[in-house]
């Protein structure tokens, strides 16, 4: 039977000459400025109290008994084989050895607290000096910052830079209340920090890493599900094992910080998930880390139980393989620049291609770039046809998402587009009850699209995307990219939906009744983008006026005019002639009914170039 020793314990009893080693699963040193702050205005708030009355004071042991004590809470240790592992409290025995070293510094030489206080920071093994806590993996961070030298590398991990970076903060702090101070004052504060400071050490003497891991996650601390996930796994392996494993986890998540949870969710999914289920997604986005152990499908495929036969060796080969290939895979899908990935992530807040793309990719998979391109541009192409065929649904899109996971598994690259497809036709088919389509993309379904019943955003991509194709066909620079178009947001700055029918007497009369203009005014054909809404013309204004505004705004808006279509103008009237007969530019005196039919046919087949709609 385990036994939990407790022990109360003085700062000084608990780092003086003791050596502590931090296990795998403790994760990084992550102390913010403002915890590590909170922490020193609480020590000096109550060192304050017992200073003021005493501070003309001998300062003996029997005076610093005056001192009310201070509780640190406190800290799990767990002994195997003679080395002495934290297995919770480092965060906090960290910042003590970070200010124990402030104050060492802050002392002359030769002073006996000096000595104390570099106990409590490095110790002799007997052949050479260590710091005790966790020399093995801190010793040349440690030794810069205890020695004032200048770090020669890039950080190794997260812990290394907040080791520097709170230093930094507690120095500063410390100097701000003893430097300048009577001597008296720095003196009774070390005292008080190393005598008056109180922290508990349970000591739990078993050789159990997974139990151990438990201890920390029921206690309530706010670990993540990747750090609960490595304690599981590695904890699993022997204890010979768990130094190496415990390094390729660690190399893998070094260019995913905060997005560790989102890789494993998206991992999971990509490989196992094919059909919506509310409760399946539910477990996996907050709970997989659970998930995969328990009785359930997944688990079962994945056998990483105690009761599993090969659980071991399928825990190896997953942090070797799987965890080490998709998490690099993952960081290069993130910081990609590739345009249509950009699109999807930084204008339209997808993240559904991410699965699909980690589900197309085998394990060091050669393609993995052309995979990459292939799926981020057929995934924004997807999106768009949905909503333009009116038939998006974003709890529906997840389930499309999922299909398109088993769907790419497997699937040669050149499949890809008859994938999407197929997928886009059953849906249309499915939603508009039909046996056959004729279009991914009819006139109708389009006409039937409006300012009225699109998101803004998507309004703004599109003809910010129509705005791209016209330009560089036309050997023109635009005046923004598709980014700033689609996303930038501001009175002054951003660009806004404009209706080229206003609604006055004019506008009216080319309409049976004012439900018909009010409708036909909302079409994407009748609507253009202009920068800056003080610009943007008033909701009576005659065309005619409007169009003095456009000859200065976006080439959409341009082409309205009649200016635009001046012969000198020749790679434009080139790019015109090249489009559909009767589906070409024109500039327009009035802008009445047939007026607006000319130009949604326009539209339409410009944005069935653009997302390559063949039919």
């Amino acid at each position: 039977m385990q036994q939990i020793i407790p022990d109360k314990q003085s700062v000084e009893s608990c780092l003086k000459q003791k050596t502590y080693y931090i296990d795998f699963y403790q994760r990084e040193y992550v102390w913010s400025k403002e915890t590590a702050l909170t922490l020193l205005d609480d020590i000096f708030y109550n060192f304050r109290l017992g200073y003021e009355q005493n501070k003309n004071s001998e300062i003996t042991e029997s005076l610093m008994e005056k001192f009310n004590w201070y509780y640190l809470n406190v800290y799990i240790t767990n002994n195997i084989k003679g080395k002495n592992y934290i297995v919770d409290g480092q965060q906090r025995l960290t910042t003590l050895t970070l200010i124990a070293t402030k104050l060492y510094h802050l002392l002359k030489q030769g002073d006996k607290l000096k000595d104390i206080l570099g106990q409590c920071i490095f110790s002799n093994n007997g052949f050479r000096d260590i710091f005790n806590l966790d020399n093995d993996k801190r010793n040349n961070i440690m030794d810069c910052i205890f020695n004032n030298k200048s770090y020669p590398n890039e950080y190794k991990n997260k812990t290394e830079e907040n080791l520097i970076d709170r230093y930094k903060d507690i120095s500063s702090y410390l100097d701000s209340k003893l430097i300048d101070s009577e001597n008296n004052k720095l003196k009774m504060f070390i005292l008080y920090f190393l005598k008056r400071l109180v922290l508990v050490e349970l000591a739990i003497n078993q050789d159990d890493t997974p139990m151990i891991f438990e201890v920390i996650n029921d206690r309530g601390e706010a670990l993540k599900p990747f750090e609960i996930l490595k304690g599981k796994l590695i904890g699993a392996l022997p204890k010979s094992d768990t130094e190496s494993f415990c390094e390729k986890w660690d190399q893998s998540f070094l260019q995913l910080i905060d997005m560790e949870d989102s890789f494993f969710s998206d991992l999971i999914k990509s490989k196992f998930v094919f059909k919506r289920n509310s409760d399946i997604e539910k477990n996996i986005n907050n709970y997989y880390h659970r998930y995969i152990f328990e009785n359930n499908d997944i688990a079962d495929k994945l056998q990483f139980r105690k009761q599993d036969e090969n659980h071991i060796s399928n825990i190896k080969k997953f942090i070797t393989q799987d965890v080490v290939y998709y998490s690099k895979l993952y960081n290069k899908i993130e910081y990609s620049e590739d345009i249509f990935l950009r699109y999807c992530r930084e204008i339209n807040g997808l993240s559904g291609q991410y699965q699909n793309i980690l589900s197309a990719c085998e394990i060091n998979d050669k393609d993995e770039d052309k995979k990459i391109k292939h799926i981020a541009k057929e995934y924004d192409r997807f999106w768009v046809l949905l909503n333009l065929n009116g038939i998006y649904d974003s709890i529906e899109f997840q389930d499309l998402t999922y299909q398109l996971n088993e769907s790419l598994k497997n699937a040669p690259m050149e499949n890809y587009r008859e994938i999407f497809n197929a997928l886009l036709t059953n849906i249309i088919k499915e939603k508009r009850s039909l046996e056959t389509i004729n279009s991914l993309l009819d006139f109708q379904s389009f006409m039937e699209r409006n300012y009225t019943n699109m998101n803004t955003k998507l309004l703004r991509y599109l003809f910010a995307r129509v705005e791209q194709f016209i330009c560089e066909h036309i050997n023109e620079k635009p005046k923004n990219d598709v980014f700033y178009i689609a996303s930038k947001t501001g009175e002054r700055t951003a660009y806004h939906i404009e209706h080229i029918l206003s609604r006055n007497d004019t506008n009216l009369s080319y309409f049976d009744n004012e439900e018909e203009f009010e409708k036909q005014r909302n079409l994407l054909g009748g609507l253009l983008l202009l920068k800056d809404k003080v610009n943007i013309s008033s909701s009576n204004e005659e065309y005619e006026d409007k169009l003095k505004t456009y000859n200065a705004s976006l080439v959409w808006g341009r082409s309205l005019c009649p200016d635009f279509y001046h012969h000198t103008n020749k790679d434009f009237l080139n790019f015109n002639e090249s489009l559909k007969d009767g589906v070409q530019f024109e500039s327009y005196d009035k802008f009445d009914k047939a007026a607006l039919e000319k130009r949604s046919k326009l539209l339409y087949e410009i944005i069935k170039i653009i997302w390559e709609v063949e039919r």
